[in-house]
């Protein structure tokens, strides 16, 4: 670094604009993959703001991988509590409960998962704990990593993109100027990116229909917000929702608004009072401290595109795509594209890494999103559908007649129907990377059926590999996989020899491969189904042997397996989609991904188009 009283210069491998989750996971990610990286972010501190409130399974899989999974459980809710969700009409005297999912424990969940060892299982249980939480117990630990150079307070301006690099400017608190030359640029800069800007990248999708009043406070009068029961959200048929941040004492409340509403003009505890009374009118109960409060307006965003013209800059959550927080996918889907980008930058700076693998980043996270956001959509119309009904007979739902009853069963049934919030497996832990140009495919034929509320544990090419214990009942295949940047060849044949070609193969290419052998592991090789599988370091499978082959692998086919896995060729799965099945090219280009309108929202928009009408989100 140096000064000449103009600019002053820096270089580095990677620049991470912006330090929410995505931006942290993303420097972690290029640390533990051996990388030195610098994070810069325009504010001086974490949010103070709630946000997401679920880690989901997959993402908390992926910070075991991180070796942050335990931190955040040690700073979340505590493991016996549930996150069961409440539907109310509201929790005043009087009020009648109308129907309640069941969402166990992170305990509950760990017994099933030991008790359901068939690989249909995550290896790690959901968490709660509020982004607020998350960002300042993450930060700490980023800004003592030596290989991320950390930078709070620092506002990125400009870039510059040439085929070698990225030349972009910065500016400090003092309004010094910073030039940062940087080989790769991660956009991690939220909703209004400038990183995305950039690179000429539009956020295309919609805008909901209504606005919320969100007030974050301190209570513990228990006695009324649990007159119902113990309670992860409540759902109130008024439109208004309650969150328990802690089972303690923080709460968060959102009550509906008319879009336009000024935060400056309402009173945040009467709007507590309000949301909590729903159909009966207004619940007063004591509150300690009000914390932050605002006016949102939910939005549904895509990005056209994640990548630079010249691959150089990459864009991740918020940047990239925007949720309803119905189901919680917006932060999880921020998780898995920072993993996944990051791992991605720090194999080709290691020099292994081939162009491939960074260009495999968009057609694997991009449909991911598409399908995320469209279902958060689904979720939110669920609970709006129900508002409606009870808006359009007033003071029916509350009322002792075969009307009212009447209606609370309908709603009840509705519910209960529709209970795929924070239970469709499938979305979680499915996605599927079937077509990525840096996965050997197979016969799209073969790939097995895919839906949103079951995980298809399965080794077919591009799917998460399956969680399974081994026999020794408390060793999952997954503690087995490589650390950091290492790909993982599973053995299962008795003379090994298909790891013994692997590791002469990686060990010339200079590929990190960790070698496992389970010979003796024949419940774990039947749900694998294969007798060797390659995993890449995200836990998606990348290769796996031919079924029935049962000879090893011949070495010139494992060179050209590394060759495609770490992006040096690009596979002939990447352009089977001309050939593919209808239900193939169903889940790997959702329609979203080709304009049509978002479920939930207003039609079709560009981001820029509905800026006065979400001026006031925060």
């Amino acid at each position: 670094m140096s000064s000449t009283g103009g600019p002053i210069h820096h270089e580095t491998p990677v620049l991470v604009v912006g330090a929410g989750p995505a931006g942290l996971i993303a420097a972690l990610q290029l640390a533990t993959n051996g990388q030195k990286c610098m994070l810069v972010e325009r504010n001086r501190t974490t949010t103070s703001w709630p946000k997401m409130d679920i880690t989901n399974v997959r993402s908390m899989e992926l910070l075991k991988r991180l070796s942050v999974d335990q931190g955040l459980r040690n700073v979340g809710v505590p493991q016996q509590y549930s996150f069961d969700v409440l539907f109310s009409t509201s929790i005043a005297e009087g009020g009648k409960l109308l129907a309640k999912w069941d969402l166990p424990s992170p305990d509950e969940w760990r017994r099933r998962i030991r008790e359901q060892n068939d690989g249909s299982m995550p290896r790690e249980p959901y968490q709660r704990c509020s982004q607020a939480i998350f960002e300042a117990w993450l930060k700490p630990q980023i800004e003592a990593n030596p290989l991320i150079e950390t930078h709070f307070g620092w506002t990125f301006k400009t870039l510059e993109e040439s085929p070698d690099g990225v030349r972009c400017s910065v500016l400090d608190l003092d309004g010094q100027e910073h030039v940062i030359d940087a080989k790769y640029v991660i956009g991690c800069d939220g909703a209004g990116s400038k990183v995305r800007a950039a690179i000429g990248s539009q956020l295309v999708g919609g805008a909901v229909p209504g606005a919320s009043y969100l007030v974050h406070f301190k209570s513990r009068d228990l006695s009324k917000l649990h007159r119902q029961g113990q309670f992860w959200h409540i759902f109130f048929t008024s439109g208004a929702t309650i969150i328990s941040q802690d089972e303690n004492d923080t709460w968060t409340i959102h009550v509906p608004v008319p879009i336009g509403t000024d935060a400056k003009t309402l009173d945040p505890k009467e709007a507590i009072f309000t949301g909590l009374g729903g159909e009966l009118g207004r619940l007063e109960i004591e509150v300690d401290e009000i914390l932050v409060t605002s006016v949102w307006r939910p939005n549904i965003f895509l990005a056209n595109k994640y990548t630079s013209d010249h691959g150089r800059i990459f864009i991740s959550g918020d940047a990239a795509h925007q949720n309803i927080p119905t189901g919680g996918y917006g932060m999880n889907t921020a998780v898995g594209d920072s993993f996944d980008i990051g791992w991605k930058v720090a194999a080709v700076l290691a020099g292994y890494g081939g162009e491939h693998l960074l260009r495999s980043y968009e057609p694997e996270r991009r449909p991911v999103a598409a399908r995320n956001i469209e279902r958060s959509g689904v979720h939110m119309g669920l609970h709006q559908e129900i508002q409606t009904w009870s808006s359009q007979a007033p003071g029916v739902i509350t009322s002792q007649t075969p009307e009212g009853e009447a209606l609370r069963s309908k709603v009840a049934a509705k519910y209960e129907a529709q209970d795929g919030e924070n239970k469709d497996l499938g979305l979680e832990l499915g996605y599927r990377y079937t077509t990525s140009p840096v996965v050997v495919g197979e016969d799209a034929r073969d790939e097995p059926t895919w839906n949103f509320r079951h995980y298809v544990p399965s080794t077919f090419p591009g799917v998460r590999a399956p969680h399974v214990f081994l026999k020794d009942g408390e060793t999952s295949i997954f503690d087995l996989f490589g650390t950091g940047p290492e790909y993982t060849l599973v053995d299962f044949t008795a003379g090994g020899s298909y790891g013994s070609v692997f590791a002469a193969a990686a060990a010339e290419a200079h590929v990190p491969l960790k070698v496992v052998r389970l010979p003796d592991e024949a419940h774990v090789r039947r749900i694998w189904e294969r007798d060797a599988v390659l995993v890449r370091p995200d836990d998606h499978v990348a290769w796996r042997a031919a079924e029935g082959d049962g000879v090893a692998a011949d070495p010139e086919l494992a060179k050209e397996v590394l060759a495609v896995a770490v992006g040096q060729k690009q596979s002939a799965s990447s352009l089977r989609l001309k050939d593919a099945t209808a239900a193939e090219v169903a889940y790997a280009k959702p329609s979203h991904l080709n304009g049509e309108a978002f479920t939930g929202t207003t039609g079709v928009q560009k981001h820029e188009e509905v800026q006065s009408l979400a001026a006031f989100q925060q």
